[in-house]
């Protein structure tokens, strides 16, 4: 039987107080629907779809053609969401399982679990319910003398009665796709609030079809996040999550509770992560690297043996045995070769540097290509901007650049040439060839005392 996801995504989430649809909004900054598509992915499901509305563009830009969409024009509720997929979903055979986009909780595992039972139970619609000890605000499972669900009712619509039962409604469904479509046309809208509430098709299926429940152990597996509260409680459960499987494959993390990985991160065994770092995007960090403390690695590979120390590499690439930081900053697909030492306070954008080359200390290299064997001198700069373009510094093999050179691209360094310092380089210089750009020393002798203006001592007189 074909399996169906029906991500109900098109709400604005004001509670966010945010311009971007809910569901857009990120969780360890990544956008939480994204978690939600890539579970699904692993998942049995066979073909995902998504009701989209507030600022659609947004959700489209994010997920594109991983998916197939459906458009709310007017958010009236969880079943009038639901009707707005029968253009595209209405007509299929199997089983639809819906959920809120605002859930990045839930992994594949429990979504495989889920459909089964509903499958093993020759259930019509299996409602997932939690058991809360405290459950305000949840819509409450109604159940016959019989144990039957006969209904849900939500928070304000319940009587003293019913505000007593503690198994609650998640907002996640299977149902059978084609007994979908026919009850929930037949949902009437709340006189209360105007809308369609998908919760009342079990008062209808339950009659004359098999309405079931799955209890999900974990509430937060469920958890919807409506707020900014609710980001910061679903990013706490990912990084204990997330960094418990990490140090139970190897990896060594010093005061986890202070250090954050992002889902899609590679941490390779014999990893040392320091308090307060992070690692986020489609970053892999392989064996015997370090990591921090108080360093963010962002889409990027950091080699075998390689550490980052107090700073930040994003979207790129740093080799073996190749030392960054403190307070280095690597960005826009910096590649760093092996050996390297790349030091205090040293900016490397869009270059890249080959073998045993080091930039110590106040350097900026941008829109370079380095070779092998090369020394920067503190304070040198690769001058990249003419106020207009960006232009290329090429360096070749074994090239000494002094203290406080400048290197005014667009200009190419031969291999084996010595750099004095203070030098303003503007034209090419061969292989081989020292290079010395700056002005002749003169000194004038006794000129100083005519800089100097006399002080005066405290009873008026000049010394």
């Amino acid at each position: 039987m074909k399996k169906y996801a029906l991500i109900l995504a098109a709400g604005k989430g004001t509670r966010m107080r945010t311009e971007k649809p809910k569901c857009a909004y990120p969780i360890l900054k990544k956008p939480m629907i994204s978690y939600i598509i890539e579970n699904i992915e692993k998942s049995i499901i066979d073909e995902t779809y998504v009701i989209v509305g507030h600022k659609r563009e947004v959700l489209e830009e994010i997920l594109g053609d991983r998916v197939k969409y459906a458009y709310q024009a007017e958010q009236l509720g969880t079943g009038h969401a639901v009707m707005s997929a029968a253009p595209v979903l209405g007509d299929k055979e199997g089983v639809t399982f819906i959920l809120p986009g605002d859930m990045p909780l839930m992994e594949y595992p429990v979504m495989n679990k889920i459909l089964r039972s509903h499958e093993e139970m020759g259930n019509d619609l299996t409602i997932v319910t939690m058991i809360m000890e405290y459950p305000k605000t949840y819509g409450r499972i109604v159940r016959d003398e019989y144990g039957t669900v006969t209904s849900i009712v939500e928070e304000n619509d319940c009587n003293e009665t019913q505000k007593q039962i503690k198994e609650v409604n998640s907002s996640v469904y299977v149902v059978n796709n084609k007994l979908l479509f026919e009850y929930v046309n037949k949902i009437q809208r709340n006189e209360r609030k105007g809308e369609f509430y998908l919760t009342d098709i079990v008062a209808l299926m339950h009659q004359s079809q098999k309405v079931n429940t799955f209890i999900v152990r974990d509430p937060l597996i469920t958890m919807g996040v409506n707020d900014l509260y609710g980001v910061s409680i679903a990013e706490k459960y990912l990084r204990e999550s997330i960094n418990k499987g990490h140090m139970l494959s190897g990896v060594s993390m010093v005061n986890p509770e202070t250090i954050t990985v992002g889902h899609n991160a590679i941490i390779e065994e014999g990893v040392i992560i320091y308090p307060n770092s992070v690692i986020l995007g489609n970053s892999v960090v392989k064996k015997g690297a370090i990591i921090g403390p108080n360093s963010e690695v962002n889409d990027s590979i950091i080699h075998e043996h390689a550490e980052i120390r107090h700073s930040i590499v994003k979207d790129s690439e740093v080799g073996a045995y190749t030392t960054v930081g403190p307070f280095a900053h690597l960005r826009n697909h910096a590649v760093i070769g092996t050996h390297n030492r790349i030091g205090n306070f040293v900016e490397v954008k869009n270059s890249t540097t080959d073998d045993n080359t080091k930039a110590a200390h106040l350097i900026y290299i941008g829109d370079a290509q380095v070779g092998k064997n090369v020394n920067f001198g503190c304070g040198s700069v690769t001058v990249n901007y003419d106020g207009v373009n960006k232009h290329k510094t090429i360096i070749g093999d074994d090239v000494f650049i002094g203290c406080n050179v400048n290197l005014v691209a667009p200009v190419e360094i031969g291999d084996n040439v010595f750099i004095a310092a203070g030098s303003t380089v503007t034209q090419n210089v061969p292989k081989g060839a020292m290079a010395i750009a700056r002005n002749k020393q003169i000194n004038k002798a006794d000129y100083a005392k005519n800089l100097i203006k006399p002080k005066e001592n405290t009873n008026g007189t000049t010394k």
